[in-house]
């Protein structure tokens, strides 16, 4: 794994297009920011609450049995907060022999302090954020005959349930929100980007958001985009970034800011 960094990396003159959701891209573009590098946000993923009456009756039967469950895992920092929001509404204290897990411990952290008031106790593993990481956690491992609550977006990755159920666990989904294309994608601020004489790095932080870049824009710029260096969170999205033509690849070890933006400057020295 990336050492911690001990010296302050120095990002001046590069240019980074930022595109994570809009939420999670201002603190991001912030900290890129402070460090030298100059930033254009332009969020190719939008999050929306799921909000249809079938949707919502969904997650309150969910939210409803959460006593019946054995142990709860929340895959990313949206579902802990669509997620938090619902369980605040039914549960003024949690049940008890309720374990809860979360993917990373940025979505742990961020769990921790949404369920402080409740004393939740909440595992995770401390250096990948991956499924894979987390199944390889101790707790996780008897669960034959125990039922589990994944809290997720909707459609999600099966990997993590799949494996479970091989284990012998009753797996239930609580879908609680939608991962869609932005409406307001503004070219122009692509065009901004080729225009430059800065260097250029473009931050995508999942698969799904690189897909939509490359849905999102015209047949030139897409071609520029391509061969500029890409800065991805793990060898997953790596994986897609390279079928889709990407061959400049900068991968972090997670999507932390702390592994980001280690692995941007090592491959800047």
């Amino acid at each position: 794994m990336r050492s911690t960094l001990t010296m302050k990396p120095d990002l001046t003159g590069l240019q980074i297009l930022v595109t994570r959701p809009e939420a999670q891209a201002i603190p991001w573009a912030k900290e890129l920011n402070t460090l030298g590098a100059e930033t254009i946000i332009q969020p190719m993923l939008a999050i929306e609450a799921l909000s249809s009456k079938a949707d919502t009756a969904a997650i309150k039967k969910n939210l409803m049995d959460l006593d019946k469950y054995q142990k709860a895992i929340f895959v990313s920092q949206n579902a802990v907060e669509y997620g938090t929001e619902w369980i605040d509404r039914y549960w003024p204290q949690l049940p008890i022999r309720l374990n809860f897990f979360a993917v990373g411990a940025t979505t742990a952290n961020l769990l921790e302090n949404k369920l402080s008031h409740l004393n939740a106790v909440i595992d995770s593993p401390q250096h990948a954020m991956n499924s894979e990481a987390l199944l390889q956690l101790t707790g996780l491992q008897q669960v034959e005959g125990e039922r589990i609550l994944i809290f997720r977006g909707q459609g999600g990755r099966t990997h993590l349930g799949k494996s479970l159920e091989a284990r012998g666990a009753l797996i239930d989904y609580c879908e609680l929100y939608a991962r869609l294309i932005p409406k307001n994608i503004d070219k122009n601020r692509i065009g901004a980007l080729i225009e430059s004489k800065l260097a250029t790095v473009i931050a995508v932080h999942s698969g799904e958001t690189l897909e939509n870049l490359c849905k999102a824009v015209d047949e030139s710029q897409l071609k520029w985009i391509k061969q500029r260096a890409l800065l991805l969170p793990g060898k997953r999205v790596a994986d897609i970034a390279n079928t889709l033509g990407f061959n400049t690849l900068i991968i972090a070890d997670n999507a932390t800011h702390e592994s980001m933006i280690g692995a941007l400057n090592d491959w800047r020295k």
